[in-house]
């Protein structure tokens, strides 16, 4: 039987200053704990931030970007004007740059907390996968849990017709089966796109772009709607193929997941 993660259990969980922050930064605590990874608020010196265990004793430290502020999380999540990921070990110890959504490629991210966990959810994958072999960051356990407490069907999801067009890769089509996800293929407005429903009445449009002549798509669009709300959407592009569709549609299954379990 799936056990959630624990509530931390140190003194602070007491402390209304502790217990604004975990509130405030709730979503992105919840994400990281529904995938097994446990959180907390570090606060210390006035420096407020996240932190996720990684299983080598390691961490990941979760908090503003230097680049538009203090480093310290703000009380005031409209203060926030960016993220900052640092992979930790010990104190005193090298550490380095996860993820800075105020440079580079990544500025275009701001504070947007799907792009933000495309990152680190892939980032505790692969400390996972190097600490113990064959283990999945989406336990069987607790895939079993989600698929139980959202009333989702736990057998694989029967292949749909699907319109001539590229497929989903392999492993986002393991994934969606996981949870009984089907995906249906279209045309959309004359565009070839991939649609399949999330556990929170949103729903992912994929559109394969940049097609070889083998078939294969170089990038992917994708636009995540609202059944009831049509113009609220959100669009990320992948501009790197497979391996960047599979970390944006898991990150999309997280937030939906959460979101359906807290209702």
């Amino acid at each position: 039987m799936f056990k959630p993660l624990p509530f931390p259990n140190h003194h602070r969980v007491n402390d209304p200053l502790w217990q604004r922050l975990w509130v405030t930064y709730s979503d992105v605590i919840t994400m990281l704990r529904s995938d097994g990874i446990t959180t907390d608020v570090e606060m210390g010196g006035g420096e407020f931030n996240i932190t996720a265990e990684l299983p080598n004793g390691c961490e990941l430290l979760i908090r503003a970007s230097s680049e538009s502020g203090a480093e310290a999380l703000p009380l005031d999540r409209d203060e926030l004007g960016a993220w900052q990921v640092m992979h930790l070990c010990a104190e005193g110890a090298e550490r380095h740059l996860v993820y800075d959504s105020a440079r580079g490629d990544q500025a275009a991210n701001g504070t947007d907390v799907l792009a933000l966990m495309a990152v680190v959810l892939p980032h505790v994958k692969a400390e996972q996968d190097a600490a113990h072999s064959g283990v999945d960051t989406f336990p069987p356990r607790a895939a079993n849990h989600w698929r139980l407490a959202l009333g989702l069907d736990c057998a694989e999801a029967e292949p749909s017709t699907k319109a001539d067009g590229p497929e989903l890769p392999a492993n986002v089509m393991t994934l969606l089966a996981e949870y009984g996800i089907e995906a249906e293929a279209g045309v959309d407005t004359g565009t070839y796109r991939i649609a399949f429903d999330l556990p929170d009445d949103t729903y992912l449009l994929c559109y394969p772009l940049d097609i070889d002549a083998d078939g294969v798509p170089a990038a992917w669009e994708v636009t995540r709607q609202h059944h009831h709300q049509p113009g609220h959407m959100q669009n990320v592009v992948p501009v790197d193929g497979e391996p960047c569709l599979f970390d944006t549609v898991r990150a999309h299954l997280t937030s939906a997941l959460s979101n359906a379990f807290r209702r």
